[in-house]
């Protein structure tokens, strides 16, 4: 049996460099105090990240070639409004239904099985989970034949495969010549307390959260049976990109980093085996090139 496992994060539905349906439609007050629907204008940011989303997803689509797919998305479904500059509206119900929005085109392909929205940063949900249980509970509405749902910190059996999934993980690096060492030492960490428990490792990790591109593998091996015969276990941590721009705060946390990655990176399953793992992915370069 083969399967699809598609991977995004960091979406951020209602800010404005956030991911919005060009069709989604929120709601005004006219003269008399009515609510009066409309669809808002997206920004620059929003149209560019659009186009590559549905390029994305189709991408999955024909990957899939007919085959099952599942969608992970691992956090921060709205921006929230702790960080309230450039919101596309004041109103925090406008940030669910951008995210609602978001993902209906997902949610319309045949043969998606399952959906699972991964809880993201308080900062941005609202607190508590809030936009994602709200979101679950309009998407579960809207498709009830499909299985929806929203999971703190994941743990996927994907045919004998397990695929542990969260959003908030270890950074890319903050050096490039360091570059991925936290990931490496985070998940040989969380292979080895798995074997000690008597558990089988994931075989995937995804982390969301750092709005980068990463992805690694490692490799641990432990003594099993009678005889201590040597197993060899695998896992691949992948960071995934984000589908928003680089916010004023954003700019300021990660200390003005110059390159964005946003995209989908995709499993490919077969019989409970990890064949390949695709990422739709590209780098936008944020700096202003100009000769003087």
């Amino acid at each position: 049996m083969r399967k699809i496992i598609a991977a995004f994060s960091d979406t951020h539905g209602g800010h404005k460099l956030g991911l919005m349906n060009p069709e989604v439609v929120l709601y005004d007050e006219d003269e008399q105090g009515n609510l009066v629907p409309y669809t808002p204008r997206l920004t620059a940011t929003q149209k560019y990240l659009w186009s590559q989303y549905q390029q994305d997803i189709n991408s999955v689509i024909e990957l899939a070639a007919g085959d099952d797919i599942v969608v992970i998305h691992c956090g921060d479904t709205t921006h929230g409004t702790k960080y309230p500059n450039q919101l596309v509206s004041t109103r925090p119900a406008d940030q669910i239904l951008i995210a609602v929005a978001n993902f209906q085109p997902w949610l319309a392909i045949p043969n998606l099985s399952a959906f699972r929205l991964t809880q993201g940063t308080a900062a941005h949900n609202f607190g508590e989970a809030s936009a994602e249980i709200l979101v679950t509970e309009q998407l579960r509405a809207q498709y009830p034949d499909i299985d929806v749902g929203t999971v703190r910190h994941g743990l996927a059996d994907v045919d004998g495969m397990l695929i542990d999934y969260a959003h908030h993980g270890p950074s890319t690096g903050i050096r490039k010549w360091t570059e991925g060492n936290q990931m490496h030492y985070y998940t040989r960490s969380l292979m080895f307390a798995e074997l000690l428990r008597g558990q089988i490792p994931p075989r995937v990790v995804f982390r969301g959260h750092r709005h980068e591109y990463k992805r690694i593998t490692e490799r641990v091996e432990s003594e099993e049976g009678d005889d201590r015969r040597l197993t060899y276990w695998e896992a691949d941590m992948i960071v995934l990109p984000s589908f928003c721009g680089l916010s004023e705060h954003g700019q300021q946390a990660t200390q003005s980093n110059y390159l964005i990655a946003n995209g989908v990176v995709a499993l490919e399953v077969v019989d409970g085996s990890l064949i390949d793992a695709h990422p739709f992915c590209r780098s936008v370069d944020l700096r202003t090139r100009e000769e003087l």
